[in-house]
């Protein structure tokens, strides 16, 4: 299993606490046009508010390019609602790593159709 299999397996069954062992102390997350969540607790708490409006969600890697400690990931990412819905939306990720531990990522995706119910693709 490579290192972001790891990492988004944690992020899929929503476990910070193994989520939060893979980053660095000053992480930071920058979730689409939201401001950075800087430090593991703001991550963490920005994380947590998003995945109480979902019942479950699972990334499919489409593709990864990796240089070094620096990589993008591609991926479409199934968000379950509480209602039993699924929206599927495509999503990539640049990832810095230090140490071997995420330091930085930004998501680019539009997650506007996961709030919008005329969206809906299962």
């Amino acid at each position: 299993m490579t290192w972001y299999e790891e990492f988004y397996a944690h992020v899929d069954a929503m476990d910070t606490a193994r989520m939060a062992q893979m980053c660095t102390v000053d992480t930071t997350v920058t979730f689409a046009n939201h401001p950075p969540a800087v430090g593991i607790e703001e991550v963490t708490g920005a994380l947590t508010r998003l995945w109480s409006n979902l019942a479950a969600l699972h990334h499919r890697f489409v593709e990864v390019i990796e240089d070094g400690d620096r990589a993008v990931i591609e991926a479409i990412v199934d968000y379950t609602r509480l209602d039993g819905t699924t929206v599927s939306i495509p999503a990539a990720t640049v990832v810095l790593r230090r140490d071997g531990l995420i330091a930085s990522q930004r998501i680019y995706i539009d997650v506007a159709p996961l709030f919008d119910s005329a969206e809906l693709t299962a």
